[in-house]
């Protein structure tokens, strides 16, 4: 689909209210480690939303971009999500695998889970620890359009402190 035609269509959808700007969904996120790697898990709750699910409905790829840190680390990572007409892919950043799947359903909670994100090695880590992610939208083969209106352009959020390393769990 043209991207003047892609244009057209959000344009539309903002002028007639069917698009309106919201609250971002919740999100969570996790600690977990082995014996020298500390890994954050994050997963955002509640997608796709009507608004989304109808920008990758009309062949917009949608990425979910999110950003991890601690107070000495910051990891990007991304999610990818498509629909072919036929199937849905998603593609991960992390091994950049792309999964395909018919079902709309499967292929959101993909998108909305980034698992086992590495962070560095645990023994380096000073505790207490600060861990947070920050997530936002964007339209990666349509740059000009900002999908974060569906979210009142506020990121998707999450923080947590961990006071020792044993409250790390192992996986």
């Amino acid at each position: 689909m043209g991207s003047w035609f892609k244009g057209f269509v959000l344009g539309i959808a903002a002028l007639l209210g069917l698009s309106s700007a919201g609250e971002p969904p919740a999100m969570s996120i996790r600690a977990f480690r082995d014996a020298t790697t500390l890994y954050a898990s994050a997963e955002i709750h509640q997608l796709p939303g009507r608004d989304l699910e109808s920008l990758v409905e009309a062949s917009f790829t949608v990425r979910l971009h999110a950003t991890i840190w601690t107070d000495q680390t910051r990891v990007d990572a991304y999610r990818d999500i498509r629909y072919t007409g036929r199937n849905y892919e998603v593609m991960l950043s992390e091994t950049g695998g792309v999964h395909t799947t018919g079902d709309a359903n499967a292929a959101w909670i993909m998108a909305s889970r980034f698992n086992m994100i590495p962070l560095g090695d645990i023994r380096a880590m000073h505790f207490p620890l600060a861990i947070g992610c920050k997530v936002g939208l964007s339209l990666p083969e349509d740059a000009s359009y900002d999908p974060m209106v569906v979210w009142g352009y506020k990121p998707c959020t999450s923080y947590r402190e961990l006071d020792s390393v044993g409250l790390v769990p192992y996986y």
